[in-house]
C-alpha cells in the first residue's frame, strides 16, 4: 500500500512494527502510529482516533490470542493504499480466547473501535487474527496541532476503583475530540462506569462540556453515572446546567 503518483499527501513508508503480544509494548505502539499518521499529513482528529483503536486492536491481542505464559508475536502494519485511505492492520498467530463477561474485559475493546472508526473488520483464521481498521486520509491544515499533543494533556487511571480520565492545563475546543477519545477509552467504549477529574484544568470550553454531557448521556443508557469532579468557579456551574453529574 503506498502513495498514488499525484497524491496530495506527503509520502510515507508504511509503518510496520514486529512485536511480543505484551502489555508492556502498548504505549511504544501508540507513539509509532501516532508519529507515522501525522507525518502522513492525517487530520488531527484521525490520528487521535486511530491511535486509541489500534491500542486496542493490540490489547486484544495481548489478552486473547495466546496462553498467559506463553506471549506470541503481534504485528502492527500501517500504510495509505491507492485510494487516499490509511489502513491499519494488527494480527497476531493465536487464537482468540472469549472474553469473560466482566465488562471491564479487553473484550470491549471492539466496541471502541467501532466506536471511533466506521470501517473495522476482523479476520479470524486458522493462523490467526486481524484486526482491518479503515479510515479517510484528509491533509493536515497549515499549523495543525496534533491530535496527540491534546490527548497528551488527558491520561486513563485505572489504579482506583473506577477507571478515572485525569485532565490538566486547557481544555479548549480543540481538545473536546480528545475528551471524547480518553472517556471512552476509559469507559470501554461506553460499557464501564469511569470518573473524569477535572480539578486540575484551568478553563473548560463549551464544546468539551457538551462532550462530556454527550458520554454521560451514553452511560446513562448503558445503566452507569459519569461522575465528574469539576474545578472551582463557574465550570461547576456549567456542568450542573449541562446534567453531568458532579462529585463533591
Amino acid at each position: 500500500m503506498t502513495d498514488a503518483p499525484g497524491s496530495p499527501y506527503p509520502r510515507a513508508e508504511p509503518l510496520a512494527l514486529d512485536l511480543p503480544a505484551d502489555a508492556a509494548a502498548l504505549s511504544a505502539v501508540r507513539r509509532a502510529v501516532g508519529r507515522w499518521l501525522a507525518g502522513a499529513g492525517v487530520a488531527p482528529d484521525v490520528v487521535g482516533a486511530l491511535q486509541v483503536a489500534v491500542g486496542e486492536a493490540c490489547a486484544n491481542a495481548v489478552d486473547h490470542a495466546y496462553p498467559e505464559d506463553e506471549p506470541g508475536p503481534m504485528l502492527v502494519r500501517v500504510a495509505r493504499g491507492a485510494d487516499g485511505r490509511v489502513v491499519a492492520e494488527v494480527s497476531d498467530r493465536g487464537t482468540w480466547r472469549t472474553p469473560d463477561a466482566d465488562p471491564g474485559d479487553r473484550g470491549r475493546g471492539l466496541m471502541i473501535m467501532h466506536q471511533l472508526l466506521e470501517d473495522v473488520e476482523v479476520d479470524r483464521g486458522r493462523s490467526g487474527t486481524t484486526v482491518r481498521l479503515r479510515v479517510p486520509a484528509r491533509a493536515l491544515p497549515e499549523r495543525a496541532t496534533a491530535s496527540g499533543d491534546d490527548l497528551g494533556a488527558l491520561r486513563v487511571d485505572r489504579s482506583g476503583p473506577l477507571p478515572r480520565v485525569v485532565a490538566s492545563g486547557g481544555l479548549d475546543d480543540d481538545a473536546a475530540a480528545a475528551v471524547r477519545l480518553r472517556l471512552l477509552e476509559g469507559s470501554r467504549g461506553g460499557v464501564v462506569a469511569t470518573e473524569l477529574d477535572l480539578r486540575a484544568v484551568s478553563e473548560v470550553a463549551a464544546g468539551v462540556v457538551a462532550v462530556v454531557a454527550e458520554v454521560a448521556a451514553i452511560g446513562r443508557a448503558n445503566g452507569w453515572a459519569l461522575r465528574v469532579l469539576p474545578p472551582p468557579g463557574p465550570v461547576r456551574e456549567q456542568l450542573r446546567r449541562a446534567g453531568v453529574p458532579l462529585l463533591d
